[in-house]
C-alpha cells in the first residue's frame, strides 16, 4: 500500500510540473504579443503631458510679450501664437529636449 500512495504522488506530482511548464509556455508567449494596452500605453509615452504643454506655452506667451515690449499686442494673442509654436515643436518630437520655443531673433 505504501508503494501505490508513492506511485499516486509521482503520478500527481508529473501533472503539476506539466502545468507548471505549460503554463510558463503560455505566459512567455503572451509577453512576446503585445496587447491592445501594452500598445496604448507605448502611444501615450509618445504623447506629452497636457500640464507640460500648458506650461511650455505658458512660458512662450510671454516671451512673445517680452518681444513687442508687452505692448500692442492682446494676452490672448499671444497665448494663441505660443500654442501654435508649441505644438509644432511637440509634432516635430522635439519638446522636453532641451531645445526652446522661440528661435532667437
Amino acid at each position: 500500500m505504501a508503494n501505490a500512495g508513492k506511485a499516486i504522488s509521482k503520478k500527481s506530482r508529473g501533472k503539476k510540473s506539466t502545468s507548471k511548464k505549460s503554463a510558463t509556455n503560455a505566459k512567455k508567449a503572451a509577453d512576446k504579443t503585445p496587447t491592445a494596452q501594452q500598445a496604448a500605453d507605448s502611444a501615450s509615452a509618445q504623447r506629452i503631458d497636457q500640464d507640460y504643454r500648458r506650461r511650455m506655452i505658458a512660458e512662450a506667451s510671454y516671451y512673445i510679450a517680452e518681444r513687442h515690449g508687452f505692448v500692442n499686442n492682446s494676452p490672448v494673442d499671444d497665448w494663441l501664437e505660443a500654442e501654435v509654436l508649441v505644438d509644432r515643436l511637440i509634432e516635430s518630437g522635439e519638446a522636453g529636449h532641451g531645445t526652446s520655443v522661440l528661435s532667437p531673433k
